[in-house]
């Protein structure tokens, strides 16, 4: 088993500055690469590695057998050196230095040392299948390589370059459904070790407890962690996904650092950072029900406009960023409409305000790819009533509803005639830009309302407060599912009206 991402996937991206330092090459002499590769039997084989010019940090992609022009000056190469007929992959680094001429840069597999890794206490062999992983780097530039590989097949060159690093990493994947994966990774910062063994104590990793649910999402979804902590020539290899039909659940022990989870399904949706320490248990729950807008509100900007989407409105309450909608807008001023457009999510919608005063904004969002018909949250909007004065950068006052119903098992669904409790999560995020002023608001009365058929018709449902936490109880039916809305005034007469049709399953 074998990827190499960083190669084959940044060749498009190097393309321009190959062509750019080809022609300064020709202009100041200098010369040309040539590659050549051994593999570990002892016969060439062909491949591709990158060199990194030392003072300009420009990059360069070589082909075995083909020369590369390059200006005058110290090169590091890095190289995957791939055998298929025996499936080894072997990582190296070379410096060269190029004045005129042609230079062959060599890489000979058969001085790889062996990549061996291990986890103690030991898991079961038969249980359990390991992939190694290696990102062999110069510097923090773009040149780097990974390459994935079996037990037994990867190994390493050993160079005393001080400018290169190897970071290498291990995965566990359960062989069976729903058991537990591993993810470790480490790095030597200076120069190719003489082969690496290294072992990683369970006790050291994080555990994180996944749970995927299903009802705004079906079918198959690719879970992904991955993790930005120490160097970055680690990021590349320390990641961990999980493929499964929903709802699944698994549990991830990782190195300890910074993480982030995603989900890729008929929507992909991710979350922020965070941190996770070693030795501790973390659980965290995907496509929990509802999704719905993400707490962004609208802010008047520059030169006398206004933004308005600045809300996901399918955000998922685990995973809040990137969901994909088709937003209708409707902005109007004393029921004259300033703008109405329909959008899809990487559009933006900003436009100039006639003055200072009332304005009500409809937002109404469906998916923009086919859905299930039994898909929850098909459907959300919002209807803000706000003042705002384009004369100053600032955010409109509001607060956008995040319902979380209680008490729902994995595929989202209450107990057919139970009572349901939902959490109203009043969400008034701060602005992204930090220059957007934030002003003071504070909540005067929530109301709740429910309905049992697709929000054709609604029923009013009993509120609570208690310190800054705000309750709904809902009569569920025998089946079905049930749609939420709620609106939220604020002490200065602003009002926000946040709606998600079939937001749980019953059943």
């Amino acid at each position: 088993m074998r990827r190499i991402y960083a190669l084959v996937g940044a060749t498009a991206v190097l393309t321009p500055l190959l062509l750019a330092n080809a022609g300064s090459a020709a202009a100041s002499g200098g010369g040309s690469l040539t590659l050549a590769m051994v593999g570990r039997d002892g016969k060439a084989v062909a491949g591709q590695a990158r060199a990194v010019n030392l003072k300009t940090l420009g990059v360069y992609t070589l082909t075995t057998g083909k020369a590369v022009k390059v200006p005058a000056g110290g090169y590091d190469v890095v190289a995957d050196i791939w055998n298929t007929k025996d499936g080894t992959d072997t990582l190296g680094a070379r410096h060269v230095t190029v004045s005129s001429g042609s230079v062959k840069v060599g890489f000979d597999a058969r001085g790889g040392r062996p990549v061996r890794e291990a986890l103690t206490p030991a898991l079961p062999s038969s249980g359990y299948d390991q992939q190694l992983r290696a990102d062999i780097c110069v510097g923090d530039t773009p040149g780097e390589i990974d390459a994935y590989a079996d037990p037994g097949h990867m190994y390493v060159i050993p160079s005393g370059i001080a400018g290169i690093k190897l970071a290498y990493g291990a995965s566990w994947t359960p062989r069976t459904a729903g058991g537990d994966h591993y993810s470790v990774v480490a790095e030597y910062g200076k120069g190719v070790p003489r082969g690496v063994s290294a072992t990683f104590h369970r006790s050291t990793l994080a555990s994180i407890a996944v749970t995927a649910r299903s009802g705004p999402q079906t079918g198959q979804a690719l879970v992904q962690l991955d993790s930005d902590s120490g160097d970055s020539c680690e990021w590349g290899i320390e990641n961990l996904g999980v493929e499964d039909t929903l709802p699944f659940g698994f549990t991830a022990h990782v190195s300890a650092g910074s993480w982030e989870i995603s989900q890729d399904a008929q929507d992909f949706i991710a979350g922020t950072w965070h941190q996770y320490g070693k030795g501790r248990h973390y659980k965290t729950v995907i496509g929990h029900a509802v999704w719905g807008p993400g707490g962004q509100l609208p802010y008047t900007w520059d030169g006398g406009n206004i933004y308005l989407n600045t809300t996901t409105m399918f955000a998922d309450p685990e995973l809040p960023d990137y969901s994909d909608a088709r937003v209708a807008y409707k902005l109007t001023k004393s029921g004259r409409t300033v703008v109405s457009r329909t959008i899809d999510m990487f559009s933006t919608l900003e436009t100039k305000l006639p003055g200072a005063g009332w304005y009500t904004l409809s937002e109404s969002a469906t998916h923009t790819h086919a859905m299930p018909a039994s898909a929850l949250s098909p459907k959300s909007s919002l209807l803000l009533h706000f003042y705002a004065d384009p004369s100053k950068v600032q955010q409109i006052r509001g607060y956008l509803t995040r319902f979380w119903p209680e008490a729902l098992n994995v595929r989202n669904q209450a107990k057919p005639g139970a009572t349901t409790t939902v959490d109203l999560g009043l969400q008034r995020s701060r602005p992204q830009d930090g220059q957007v002023r934030q002003l003071s608001d504070s909540v005067k009365k929530v109301q709740a309302w429910a309905s049992t058929d697709g929000g054709r018709t609604w029923h009013t449902v009993q509120v609570s407060h208690s310190g800054s936490a705000w309750k709904a109880v809902v009569h569920d039916p025998r089946s079905g599912a049930v749609s939420l809305r709620s609106e939220v005034t604020d002490a200065y007469g602003d009002t926000a009206t946040t709606t998600v049709v079939n937001a749980y399953a019953v059943g």
